[in-house]
């Protein structure tokens, strides 16, 4: 899924800290032009919580600096977080033109899941991770796109990549178990069911049930 970049010019637990977003404005009133600036407020903006704020830096930055792909993804993310899938299609596809990169097509696709548009998301998704078969994101994103379309067992196998990256995600575990509970394979189901469920995700009450974790 897409994620908000952190710039590279301020840490991350920065944009926790009490008054950056005002000194960003300060400094942004110093130098209107200066992108990087307003870039950085928009990211703290993002972190903040004040999602419209933030688009609307974003999209002034992208005025100024027309070519700044941490700006498209963030836009994009944001438009996704939103529920905004058509502007977040329109900014990811934008970004493709001048970016043909496995992070930006891994994000188109999860704007073509937004939108239930289900073959073009398996297809960006498996070009974005021809190029690169590193992206856990984009192996989740893959599975859930299987599970959709009651392809169980390349479903388990994608979930399966995405968790030899990094057993962390939550959202892999979930569903692999929902794929592998459509195979008939109740105790790996169940595993990683609990497993996802140890890492917070929101199993499904009714799979649970199906698998006695209620």
């Amino acid at each position: 899924m897409a994620i908000l970049e952190t710039p590279s010019g301020i840490p991350e637990d920065d944009f926790l800290r009490e008054g950056l977003i005002d000194r960003l404005q300060q400094y942004l009133a110093a130098e209107p032009g200066a992108w990087h600036i307003r870039y950085n407020l928009a990211v703290a903006l993002a972190h903040d919580g004040r999602e419209d704020e933030a688009i609307e830096q974003f999209k002034q930055v992208l005025f100024e600096a027309p070519k700044h792909l941490e700006s498209m993804l963030n836009l994009g993310g944001l438009y996704l977080a939103k529920g905004m899938a058509d502007m977040a299609l329109r900014t990811f596809t934008g970004a493709l033109t001048v970016w043909d990169l496995p992070a930006v097509r891994a994000n188109l696709a999860v704007a073509y899941m937004q939108l239930d548009k289900l073959d073009d998301a398996e297809r960006e998704l498996r070009r974005a991770l021809a190029e690169n078969s590193k992206l856990p994101d984009a192996w989740t994103n893959l599975s859930t796109v299987l599970v959709r379309r009651q392809q169980f067992a390349e479903a388990v196998d994608a979930a399966a990549r995405a968790l030899e990256i990094n057993d962390g995600f939550a959202m892999a575990h979930n569903n692999k178990a929902a794929a592998l509970l459509e195979l008939g394979c109740e105790q790996e189901a169940k595993r990683a069911a609990a497993r996802a469920r140890e890492l917070g995700y929101p199993v499904h009450p009714e799979m649970l049930a199906r698998l006695g974790l209620a």
